[in-house]
């Protein structure tokens, strides 16, 4: 297995997630105490960007950190106790974090059996126009996490058409919530905003 170096770190930006358009943009898995995120095409100028978030916290809700990764199709996601697998047809990029959450470096491995390998990944859900939301236009809510003051966080993904002329096309925005026991919002960071379609009979 060659380990490789972290790429890159930096803040990421709402808008700059609003402009991804790879049929995988948007795959996410839940880990404990943290939640992982993924944007990008298979292309050298906006490659895969896989981004951390705490939830185990309670307080202002940071920018999440991310990882650029080469680029690759990315085909599934899933979360484990201090690393993130990120799957591409043929081999597995693993993400190992620190105890905060934070990537540190990645390692590849041969996808076992090849693509057959990818049926070792359960069902990976979306959170951007891909979402169950951006189909049904019903809001979905997505426990993240509890907190360490009892509070919790959650993902919550509305979708609505962009006017009756244009039913088949949504409008889809996605938040990190945090909320109290009795379920007041108390703090929240948009994450992706943006344009889908969706089935609509036409």
């Amino acid at each position: 297995m060659r380990i490789l170096c972290l790429m890159l770190l930096v803040a990421l930006s709402p808008i700059g997630l609003a402009t991804a358009h790879a049929d995988s943009d948007g795959y996410y898995c839940i880990g404990r105490g943290y939640f992982a995120y993924q944007f990008g095409m298979d292309t050298r100028s906006n490659p895969p960007r896989v981004s951390f978030v705490r939830t185990n916290l309670s307080g202002n809700i940071p920018k999440p950190m991310e990882l650029k990764l080469p680029p690759f199709q990315v085909h599934a996601m899933r979360c484990g106790e201090g690393w993130v697998d990120v799957a591409a047809f043929t081999e597995v990029y693993r993400i190992i974090l620190d105890t905060n959450a934070k990537p540190i470096r990645y390692e590849t491995r041969p996808l076992s059996g090849g693509s057959k390998g990818l049926s070792e990944f359960p069902s990976t859900p979306n959170l951007a126009t891909l979402s169950r939301a951006a189909g049904t236009l019903k809001p979905e809510r997505v426990v993240l996490g509890e907190t360490n003051r009892g509070t919790s966080h959650l993902l919550i993904i509305t979708a609505s058409i962009l006017s009756p002329a244009q039913r088949c096309r949504t409008s889809v925005t996605t938040r990190i919530v945090e909320i109290d026991k009795a379920g007041k919002e108390l703090r929240a960071r948009e994450i992706f905003h943006g344009q889908g379609t969706r089935e609509c009979g036409e």
